[in-house]
């Protein structure tokens, strides 16, 4: 067998060449930015060469970095999934999900128990992120992602519309009184996730005029939003098919038929990826389960 040396480093210098950024690296590989610095230094005395350019606070690869960084992706990549394949093996009769936490209670955990009662031999671990699964590093199976369906290396079906729209709790109501018109919603304060862009898209497709953002509420989880409207402290974007049994009842009230179809649920697994059969059942079963949402 050919001698493989400073294995490590190669590792660290594919992922930084993926990233061109040293602290995204560290992040993937939990170790820190000087961690990476140290690895790509010690691999390029080793080769003589320099492998990036650093200049004004940009990173890049040096022609020879790119070379190898050509040659390099691919077999790492395959040794990933390689790893992934096996782990699969071990346990066959179990599937991991990545998924937002808020689409796992709003929509999936309380549907799974239908599932079961077609299945009970097949395992489902629910894996709870907001960050996009990379499953080529990652032991997951499937990934539940919210976003326009476009990534470029993944096979997207969409499950459940986004149609955002602004979504306020009966109390806040009665406290405030109810906006008869998008304008109206310059006197409330608005929640938003992790930027306004939402927000503004959503005044943009009513014509509500400018809004200005600057003393409104962020909040990056859905979960917490939607508490904070059901303690009357704002309006929120939401999606009504996730907001059903609140809208139901009356403890929120949906402000306006105008909604963003911008971004939706989305069913993910990798382009060409072969599925397992419990997978497939799995894919066919959630299909059906939106299909019968529509009925």
């Amino acid at each position: 067998m050919l001698h493989l040396p400073l294995l490590n480093g190669l590792k660290t210098f594919v992922v930084a060449g993926s990233h061109l950024n040293f602290t995204r690296a560290a992040d993937e590989l939990l170790v820190s930015p000087s961690a990476i610095s140290h690895q790509i230094r010690a691999l390029e005395d080793y080769l003589g060469v320099k492998l990036f350019l650093r200049q004004n606070r940009a990173l890049s690869l040096t022609p020879e970095g790119a070379r190898l960084h050509q040659a390099l992706e691919q077999p790492f990549d395959q040794i990933a999934r390689a790893i992934l394949d096996m782990q699969r093996s071990r346990d066959t009769e179990s599937l991991r999900i990545a998924l937002r936490p808020f689409f796992s209670g709003a929509w999936l955990a309380q549907r799974l128990n239908r599932f079961w009662g077609k299945w009970p031999q097949i395992r489902i671990d629910l894996i709870h992120t907001i960050k996009t699964m990379d499953f080529n590093t990652e032991n997951i199976d499937l990934g539940i992602l919210w976003g326009e369906g476009d990534w470029p290396d993944l096979e997207a079906k969409m499950l459940v519309s986004g149609d955002l729209t602004p979504i306020c709790s009966a109390g806040l109501i009665e406290a405030q009184g109810r906006p008869v018109s998008p304008a109206d919603l310059t006197r409330y304060t608005l929640i938003h996730d992790e930027d306004h862009s939402a927000w503004g898209a959503w005044v943009d497709k009513a014509k509500a005029g400018p809004v200005d953002f600057s003393t409104n509420l962020t909040i990056d989880d859905t979960n917490v939003r939607l508490q904070s409207i059901l303690n009357n402290q704002g309006i929120m974007l939401g999606c009504p098919a996730l907001l059903r049994e609140y809208l139901s009842d009356g403890r929120l009230v949906q402000l306006f038929d105008i909604s963003l179809d911008t971004y939706s649920y989305y069913l993910v697994y990798p382009k060409n990826f072969q599925l397992t059969k419990n997978m497939q059942i799995f894919v066919d079963w959630l299909l059906a389960e939106t299909d019968t949402d529509h009925m």
